[in-house]
């Protein structure tokens, strides 16, 4: 190790210095997940930073680079985490533990949830405290390189279903829809999700209900990425992945991230060629949140959003 990283590992470690995101620092995080060929979207980071101002924690050299990030959002009564890696060369410097505890000790006795790759299960389980481990699904992601073809997927659509563009007349039905679902009011997050750069949103109205939404956005490695999409009927869940898609040409390939008991979910996802690359495992540190995951098609976010 070179005296300036033996130096910058000290002064982390002492001063454990990590502060709160700023919107200025989003081009930069978008860079660092690229480093990591991570799919985020740089428009819904800020969506969850507009909830949330101080869920997520960076550590940055004396230079202004961001060297490491974590979030760990909060959704009414829980923390959901995400986001937690370290620059290559500035691993072994002591940052992801400082970024880890800048988060953990705002959490304080909260109940705090994240989806963990397989190498890490034991460490958040026996060194974090994330003792609950959901054994209903796994967290998949599902990543084609290449653009996907829409038309593979059905025409049919139950009587008298509209899908269409969100308007502002939605919204109050939209709200109240995902609610059904969620259990807690995200109002605010559907709204700034349906107003992201660069993205769109569908609905699928039955005289007048919502029976499901989606959007689809661009991510910071060029692919179209779906999340939210959540719909009350398999046809109808398939019908808006083709509208999505449809309404978002030029990408350089595809994701979606779904939940592992929703086979509809994966029967779309194999119809469009779509390989899945990872299975996460959610885990919690006290009691699982419990919703309706057959009306889940694509999570809003896999580092932000429980669901």
């Amino acid at each position: 190790m070179s005296v300036r990283r033996l130096k910058l590992g000290l002064l982390i470690q002492n001063r454990g210095f990590a502060r709160s995101l700023r919107e200025a620092d989003l081009p930069q995080l978008m860079a660092v997940r690229r480093e990591f060929k991570a799919h985020d979207v740089e428009s819904t980071i800020k969506t969850f930073w507009e909830m949330d101002p101080n869920g997520v924690k960076v550590v940055e050299s004396e230079k202004g680079e961001i060297m490491g990030v974590c979030a760990f959002i909060r959704h009414h009564d829980l923390y959901f985490g995400g986001l937690f890696c370290v620059r290559p060369k500035f691993q072994g410097l002591g940052i992801g533990n400082v970024v880890w505890h800048a988060c953990r000790d705002r959490i304080g006795p909260n109940n705090a949830a994240l989806n963990a790759v397989p190498g890490l299960i034991e460490a958040y389980r026996n060194k974090s405290g994330f003792s609950t481990v959901e054994d209903e699904f796994f967290c998949q992601k599902y990543v084609s390189t290449q653009p996907v073809n829409p038309h593979k997927l059905t025409n049919i659509i139950p009587k008298d279903v509209i899908i269409e563009p969100v308007q502002n007349q939605h919204f109050p039905t939209l709200y109240e829809y995902d609610y059904s679902i969620m259990g807690y009011d995200r109002r605010l997050a559907i709204y700034l999700n349906c107003r992201e750069k660069n993205s769109n949103t569908y609905v699928a109205t039955q005289n007048g209900r919502i029976i499901g939404y989606g959007t689809i956005k661009t991510s910071c490695m060029g692919t179209a990425r779906i999340g939210p999409l959540y719909a009350d009927d398999p046809l109808v869940a398939e019908a808006l992945v083709k509208q999505l898609i449809i309404s978002l040409p030029n990408v350089n390939g595809f994701v979606m991230n779904t939940l592992s008991n929703n086979l509809f979910a994966e029967n779309i996802l194999q119809k469009l060629g779509v390989p899945l690359v990872e299975s996460l495992t959610r885990m919690y540190t006290k009691n699982k949140m419990v919703v309706n995951t057959s009306k889940i098609y694509a999570i809003f976010d896999i580092n932000l959003a429980p669901f």
